[in-house]
């Protein structure tokens, strides 16, 4: 059965050593000025303005620190928010940021943790099949801030057509293509020239680890 177009964010698949997730939460913040929306499952980066948070993607974006080529360094995957909503009166717990009605910072739910696995959904424009195992991959854009306003859940992807060897930069390291793993017939197992493969990813860069070369952190502007 060939692929949809079916992108969910990054979701947690387990721990590269074998073992169950266990969330691996780190508590962030968000700016209550924040205007971009923010779902379950979107990449984060480290704003430039302490200590804030912004949405992640091919590039760091506007207020995000870059390492190298505008690749965004990544904080973690976005779990979910807490915040003082002006409109009720009262602290609520969201699956996602709607970009506005808090008074105050928006407490944020990260999973940082270097060591989880993920899976997450190919655009189109190229097929991810077992020869690209162990290779970098970028996040895309596309997507970000257009989750589902119902359910809170991502819709970013890894972009397909520019998978990159263990040389060049990419915030994710492919580590097994969903093929291989998962039932015949479930969506994203197709290896196919329709693209939109399911793949296991790694982070690659980060906050708390990089892997294809010795990066200098960048410090938070002042």
């Amino acid at each position: 059965m060939a692929n949809t177009n079916n992108p969910f964010g990054f979701k947690q698949y387990g721990m590269r050593e074998g073992s169950a997730p266990t969330a691996g939460f780190d508590r962030k913040f968000i700016s209550s000025g924040y205007t971009n929306l923010v779902f379950t499952g979107d990449a984060v980066c480290r704003s430039t303005t302490a200590p804030y948070l912004v949405s992640a993607g091919s590039s760091a974006g506007t207020g995000g620190v870059t390492l190298g080529a505008s690749v965004a360094l990544n904080e973690g995957i976005f779990f979910g928010c807490k915040y003082y909503n002006t409109n009720v009166s009262r602290t609520v717990w969201s699956s996602y940021w709607p970009g506005s009605g808090a008074t105050g910072d928006v407490e944020a739910y990260v999973c940082t943790n270097p060591e989880e696995l993920y899976i997450v959904q190919g655009s189109t424009g190229g097929v991810l099949g077992s020869s690209v195992i162990g290779f970098n991959v970028p996040q895309v854009t596309t997507g970000s801030s257009q989750g589902s306003q119902l359910s809170g859940q991502s819709v970013m992807t890894v972009a397909s057509s520019l998978v990159t060897g263990l040389s060049s930069a990419g915030q994710w390291q492919i580590v097994d293509i969903y093929s291989n793993l998962a039932p015949p017939g479930v969506n994203g197992t197709s290896t196919g020239s329709e693209g939109w493969q399911i793949v296991v990813v790694q982070p690659n860069i980060g906050i708390r680890k990089t892997l294809y070369g010795a990066q200098a952190l960048q410090p938070f502007s002042t």
